[in-house]
């Protein structure tokens, strides 16, 4: 039995033409075209539907949901449900046959397990680090591992307001972290890692997610060339337009990481209200499949059904 199949039965007439995008097929034949599509990814046929659609699916299958339930929950209820039909129970339930998705930002998704170096974390999701004082080093980093202690030690400064230059938290992270920028389109550091921070917040439940696509380059700049070796800077906003870095993850080029840059960057317009400049972006999605979201969140929820969510890091504006 295939959940995604069976949940598109449920649906009406008109929710599947208006997912399927199809008016000259019988109902059969557009839930069966449905359910095809999303076979082997019922997060994503439930990602796609409104409350009312999870509602419809639910109603019919006598799967009791709170009168006031938010999307994401409604979503996580049916993936759950839909599991424990496929499987017949639960005892796949967080193993690789039947990875459990988290629910962030009312949406359900698969986090890619972290492909790169990440400092520890004392609980899950990563909390903000108390204030600590800057300490960068006195002399630019002789290693990676001595680049990765300057991370460590920027881990919970606080950075001060931004202001209406963009890019100044980027300039305090490399001044934190004793790099020396030099403004040519090599990486930042000696040539071979370029520093960039990626602007997270928690969602309602308190799990990390990342909030814009982060810029890489200008367009006529090496997008490539600066994506080789990566140490993220994970930057949280905190109240009174302060900030700090939550956590760092050193992601180095491989085959994957390749796949998702080429399904991920892309071009938009950068500056302000007028500028005809344009820049290179990584999508926001590339963070959960590669990795740095499981690094900012931990492993996917275990077997146990859904219980009550985390607190949200009370010091972080959400």
């Amino acid at each position: 039995m295939n959940a995604a199949a069976r949940y598109a039965c449920h649906l009406s007439r008109d929710a599947l033409v208006r997912r399927v995008r199809r008016r000259d097929a019988d109902t059969a034949a557009l839930a069966a075209a449905l359910g095809a599509r999303h076979a082997h990814d019922l997060a994503s046929l439930l990602n796609r539907l409104g409350l009312a659609e999870l509602r419809e699916i639910a109603a019919a299958e006598r799967l009791a949901l709170a009168e006031d339930v938010e999307p994401g929950a409604a979503r996580e209820a049916l993936w759950h449900h839909g599991a424990r039909l496929e499987a017949g129970g639960d005892a796949h339930l967080g193993s690789a046959l039947q990875p459990v998705p988290h629910v962030i930002a009312g949406s359900l998704r698969h986090l890619a397990p972290p492909r790169g170096a990440h400092p520890p974390a004392p609980r899950w999701p990563r909390p903000v680090p108390p204030p600590a004082p800057a300490a960068p080093p006195a002399d630019e980093p002789d290693s990676v591992d001595e680049l990765l202690a300057a991370a460590d030690r920027a881990l919970g400064v606080r950075l001060g307001a931004r202001g209406r230059d963009k890019g100044a938290w980027g300039a305090r992270a490399a001044a934190l972290l004793g790099v020396v920028e030099r403004g040519a389109g090599e990486p930042d550091w000696r040539g071979d890692v370029e520093l960039k921070t990626v602007p997270v917040a928690p969602d309602a439940r308190g799990w990390w997610r990342v909030t814009e696509d982060p810029a890489v380059s200008m367009v006529d700049g090496s997008p490539l060339g600066k994506l080789q070796r990566v140490l993220w800077l994970a930057r949280a906003s905190l109240p009174g337009g302060d900030a700090t870095f939550v956590a760092w993850y050193l992601l180095e080029w491989d085959d994957v990481v390749s796949r998702l840059v080429a399904r991920d960057l892309h071009t938009r317009p950068k500056g302000g209200a007028g500028s005809t400049a344009r820049g290179w972006y990584l999508h926001k999605r590339f963070f959960a499949d590669a990795g740095l979201l499981a690094a900012l969140n931990g492993p996917a929820p275990g077997r146990a059904a859904p219980v009550a969510p985390p607190a949200a890091p009370a010091e972080v504006a959400a």
